[in-house]
């Protein structure tokens, strides 16, 4: 783990050379692991156009960069849902069985991907193969109908309408109205309670509200947003988090660092001011991005499976939840590596 000295002269060391070093230009996606910006754009849009819970943003203009359109930025998801600490996973025997993606001969800083929860057959069947994904040329056309409501009675509601006359309201007798007792009404024998139970409240607001959330039914939960930019100096995606509690409320960094996987917290995982949104985020160091992004590239190969460039925001996303395994973030589309 780097010191915070050794960070911020890292980080000026980036920047220097991100100012004087060309963007890249040509493909090196099955070469290397990395993406030219505008291939990062083109998984993106595929992203976004199967996952829609993904979407591009522009960020602050002031922080935009030259070799990305303005509207697409970085990519970004709301509200992710992060249900349990990391802490609360399977234990190490379960953990042992894991696969691992080994970056190095010596095994050293390999991913180390958490087995599925659940029936495997279950699992299978969710699996989906989108070897074949493309972004469509069209959206689908939605269109709403309103279904006309079939009555097997009509012939013989039409019968009893011919045979009855509209009734007269003057024929009404009061005793035929009944007045049903609204709860929602207040009664007039309930005035002086209401003002006593009024003024119980104002002495027991705080008690009322802790007895209100304890009783209501909504699952009160951490949730994230995440957001994907273009990393430069790496030439491959970068990971941000910005985390809330049950209110709403920010995340500290330590609480944060309750989400990320042991292996990986306070190690690949630091907090620093988001590129276009300015703001303090955590992210996921993307040092080692390109070194398991080919090794999954080349897996893919020896399996049979060209690999597709556009697809590569769906494999990124699959191995990126070894780090955050209990944020629920979008990326349904599985496909075998």
């Amino acid at each position: 783990m780097l010191t915070s000295f050794q960070q911020a002269v890292h980080k000026a060391y980036v920047k220097t050379v991100e100012k004087v070093t060309p963007t890249l230009s040509t493909s090196k996606f099955l070469e290397e692991g990395v993406l030219t910006p505008e291939e990062f754009v083109q998984a993106g849009d595929l992203l976004t156009d199967k996952c829609q819970t993904w979407t591009w943003e522009s960020g602050d203009p002031s922080r935009n960069v030259s070799y990305l359109p303005k509207e697409k930025q970085f990519l970004l998801t709301r509200n992710v849902p992060c249900y349990n600490r990391v802490r609360t996973l399977e234990n190490e025997s379960k953990a042992s069985k894991a696969d691992e993606i080994q970056i190095e001969d010596d095994g050293e800083d390999s991913w180390v991907a958490p087995q599925p929860v659940g029936n495997q057959d279950d699992i299978d069947d969710e699996k989906v193969d989108i070897s074949s994904l493309k972004i469509d040329d069209k959206k689908p056309n939605t269109t709403t109908t309103t279904a006309k409501p079939t009555n097997n009675n009509d012939e013989n509601d039409d019968d009893e309408d011919d045979d009855g006359d509209i009734p007269d309201l003057d024929d009404f007798q009061d005793d035929n109205i009944i007045e049903e007792e609204d709860p929602a009404v207040l009664s007039k024998n309930n005035k002086t309670s209401t003002t006593t139970t009024t003024t119980n409240n104002n002495n027991n607001n705080n008690n009322s509200e802790n007895k209100f959330e304890d009783n209501d039914n909504i699952l009160r939960t951490r949730t994230y947003d995440i957001s994907i930019t273009y990393d430069k100096y790496y030439q491959t995606p970068r990971v941000w988090l910005f985390g809330y509690d049950e209110n709403r409320k920010p995340l500290k960094p330590e609480e944060i660092f309750e989400d990320i996987s042991e292996d990986h917290a306070h190690k690949t995982v630091t907090i620093d001011s988001h590129p276009h949104l300015g703001i303090s985020f955590a992210y996921i160091h993307p040092c080692r991005h390109a070194a398991v992004m080919k090794k999954l590239v080349d897996r893919q190969s020896e399996n049979g499976k060209e690999p597709r460039v556009d697809q590569y925001l769906f494999l990124f996303l699959k191995f990126i939840s070894v780090v955050i395994p209990t944020i629920e973030y979008d990326f349904t589309l599985e496909f075998d590596t």
